[in-house]
């Protein structure tokens, strides 16, 4: 009797249930359990080391923002308001101390005198040749013939004048703006006794101020600002926002001009005000939103 050749490849109930096949069976379930095992134990390791590298990130994020308040900013603070002093107040101070220079009062004196006898000397000749047609101007002893020719040096030497305020500033240009300001006071700033306009100019601390952006900005006049606040005040803020981030471990991260959010480690966020200076928000501003592009 010829036999069915598939049933050589169909077990046994008894063969399926031998101890032989049980066996296999549970070595395969054993080994699967063990890779599971092996799997969980390396994701725990990584989940640790990931979490570790973000704390140490948030720790150098924290001493970063700490710094930024601390260090850069104070630092880039002063350099705007000494910017905008030097530009509002500079050219005027450093006309009015050049002309308090003697050379300098000599030589515009020279010019006027030298202005003057040229519109004599021109007013006897036009008066010669159109009333006195019988004279000549040269017959006038108050008549000048090289009027014009004095006018025109005594000129130029005004504008060649040197002027060592102008070396003195320009040898100042890195200094810090408290040494620029100093040099900048008037001999006639005498005090009390000295005129208003005078003690007006006075250089002083309080004119160096920043000023604070509306967070809107109107496209018609995208640098008006709505109101400015004295140095010494915006570096004592962020002095002290520095300090309060130090005790509550702040984790600083800039979203916007005019407002920082930090987020604490604890995930929860909190918003306080700031002053930054408006280069460097917008910057962090442009940055903030590329990350949050990639992210998404």
């Amino acid at each position: 009797v010829a036999e069915d050749p598939e049933s050589e490849n169909v077990s046994s109930p008894a063969e399926v249930g031998s101890p032989g096949s049980v066996y296999a069976l549970q070595q395969q379930v054993s080994g699967e359990e063990t890779l599971k095992a092996t799997f969980e134990d390396y994701k725990r390791q990584q989940d640790q080391m990931v979490e570790q590298w973000c704390a140490e990130m948030d720790a150098r994020l924290d001493a970063m923002s700490v710094d930024f308040d601390e260090e850069l900013y104070p630092h880039m603070l002063t350099a705007i308001a000494g910017r905008r002093w030097v530009i509002g107040h500079g050219p005027r101070l450093a006309t009015m101390k050049c002309a308090e220079s003697l050379e300098m009062r000599q030589a515009f004196a020279d010019v006027v005198s030298a202005g003057i006898a040229k519109g004599m000397s021109e007013g006897l000749k036009h008066g010669v040749e159109h009333g006195h047609a019988q004279r000549t101007v040269e017959s006038l002893e108050a008549y000048d013939l090289e009027a014009e020719a004095k006018f025109a040096a005594a000129f130029q030497s005004l504008k060649n004048l040197k002027l060592p305020l102008m070396d003195q500033l320009e040898g100042l240009k890195d200094a810090p703006i408290d040494v620029i300001m100093a040099s900048l006071y008037l001999e006639d700033d005498t005090g009390e006794d000295a005129p208003q306009f005078i003690r007006d100019l006075r250089p002083s601390s309080s004119q160096l101020t920043i000023p604070v952006y509306p967070e809107v900005r109107d496209p018609r006049n995208p640098w008006a600002c709505k109101e400015e606040i004295k140095l010494a005040d915006a570096i004592a803020a962020n002095i002290s926002r520095a300090e309060q981030k130090k005790r509550s471990h702040i984790v600083c991260r800039t979203h916007g001009v005019g407002s920082a959010h930090h987020a604490r480690s604890d995930r929860i966020l909190v918003s306080a005000p700031i002053v930054v200076p408006q280069g460097l928000a917008l910057l962090l501003v442009d940055a903030a939103t590329h990350t949050e592009s990639d992210d998404a």
